[in-house]
């Protein structure tokens, strides 16, 4: 661990007296956290890196400021800052269409296929609906696959029209990236930010070989339970990325500094600013309300609290959730880096922070965000199934192989007396249970994906001819 002249200075003032350090520690357990590790900067300086809980509850190996976390969504900042770095080199701007440097790019409709712009891909503008496509980030398409499949997205709104979170938009944008720097996604970031900011201990999923890493963790029948790491698949772009505290340390303050010759200030600038105004959907934890505006930036989001424009970006994988929050007016920033499931810890963490150095709400943040909580708790419950469900038919009625544009193929198959998928040429495995009729549950490994309800249509001679689902559209038997 690189040696700072202090590793930990409490702040002492602020909320009844409660230091920062005390408040953590005290949240980790209120919000049952197995482990966090986080970093606080203000003028250019550390003011807290410290490591809180363990990273594996099995063998209690404690959280120091180098655990390695993955950062899941976070990673779309610095997608966003190797862009601005090609940006100051000249090499495209931000307004410029993308089929410039990427003519093999197109979308479902003509008119975003030919004027999307890098602003539109990080500010989450084109048009595609939100988490559309994010499967085919698991099932083994090529980059230049994947890119194709892209035009067979449904949009959700016009192009420009409002802004919908799409992880297939940043998987374009590291595609724009590459093409531009002419180096793949993770060297360009690995040259461009880690190696200039001597960012040594983070990277890429490689990291998580590491002996001091962070292991995640979700609730399953009323217990934390560790669960394989959450792998981002062909949309590294938007969530591929490790890191630590301490080296979060250093990001932070190049951001806050000016971009001490990694970027320009003004591209910075550019980056927090406004690109598409946005409203706060139930995800979004307070002091994030109606009233304080939220809009995207280029790879972040913005509001205002107490006055004060808070840049932050979030993410969360199976077992993880990190946050990252500037205000950049007092040259001050927190990164909250934990290995629990859906958790509003950061946030509740960054809440605190944020009272501290900008003035107290004249709402119980605190309170306000266990409300949040609740809800994301309800996210993710299984769907009821009816008492004594009979299937409609036999299961050989369903099995097949079944295809779209989108997704090919999808093999259905019977195995001990499930109904499994097996999807893309990674086979990447979903099981259906079912549920009424002729339709059946799906499940994906990863615990956030959650289920979805797949119906089969029947054809004439009894057999499927099509499943129909509300996100991954219809699928015909091949």
């Amino acid at each position: 661990m690189k040696k700072f002249i202090f590793t930990l200075m409490l702040l002492s003032f602020g909320l009844n007296g409660e230091t920062l350090d005390q408040f953590i520690q005290n949240a980790l357990e209120e919000w049952g956290v197995p482990g966090a590790s986080v970093a606080a900067v203000k003028d250019g300086r550390v003011i807290l890196l410290k490591g809180y809980g363990v990273s594996n509850m099995e063998t209690k190996q404690q959280v120091d400021p180098d655990t390695i976390f993955q950062l899941a969504s976070v990673t779309k900042a610095f997608t966003a800052a190797a862009i601005g770095v090609q940006v100051d080199q000249g090499k495209l701007t931000w307004d410029e269409e993308v089929i410039l440097h990427l003519p093999q790019f197109a979308l479902k409709d003509p008119y975003p296929s030919r004027y999307t712009t890098a602003r539109d891909l990080l500010a989450h503008r084109t048009g595609l609906p939100a988490f559309g496509g994010d499967l085919m980030g698991k099932l083994g398409y090529t980059p230049s696959g994947t890119l194709f499949r892209i035009r067979f997205i449904e949009p959700a709104t016009s192009f420009r029209d409002k802004p919908h979170y799409s992880n297939a938009g940043y998987f374009v944008a590291g595609e724009l990236l590459a093409a531009v720097s002419g180096k793949t996604w993770d060297k360009a970031i690995q040259e461009t930010i880690l190696d200039p900011l001597k960012m040594t201990r983070s990277g890429f999923e490689s990291k998580l070989q590491d002996r001091n890493v962070a292991h995640p963790y979700v609730i399953k029948n009323r217990k934390l339970t560790k669960v394989p790491w959450d792998t981002s698949g062909g949309f590294s772009a938007a969530g591929a990325m490790t890191s630590t505290a301490e080296d979060m340390a250093s990001w932070m303050m190049m951001l806050l500094g000016g971009g001490q010759g990694v970027l320009k200030a003004e591209t910075i600038e550019e980056m927090f600013a406004s690109s598409m105004s946005g409203t706060p959907e139930f995800s979004e934890a307070p002091p994030i309300d109606k009233n304080s505006g939220f809009n995207f930036g280029l790879g972040w989001d913005n509001y205002h609290f107490q006055g004060y424009m808070v840049v932050e970006k979030g993410g969360g994988l199976d077992g993880i959730r990190t946050v990252t929050t500037l205000v950049p007016k007092l040259n001050l920033g927190i990164t909250i880096l934990c290995n629990r499931n859906l958790t509003l810890f950061p946030e509740a963490v960054r809440a605190f922070f944020l009272e501290k150095h900008l003035g107290k709400s004249s709402t119980d943040l605190q309170g306000e965000i266990k409300k949040r909580q609740k809800i994301l708790d309800n996210l993710l419950a299984e769907e009821p199934t009816p008492k004594n469900p009979l299937p409609a038919r036999d299961f050989s009625s369903y099995v097949g192989s079944y295809s779209s544009p989108l997704y090919d193929p999808f093999d259905i198959k019977e195995e001990k007396g499930q109904l499994i998928v097996l999807a893309g040429p990674a086979k990447y495995r979903g099981t259906l249970s079912h549920f009424s009729g002729n339709t059946f549950l799906l499940s994906w490994p990863q615990v956030n994906m959650g289920h979805q309800q797949v119906t089969f249509v029947i054809g004439p001679d009894g057999k499927a001819t099509e499943i129909q689902t509300e996100t991954l559209g219809s699928l015909s038997r091949s």
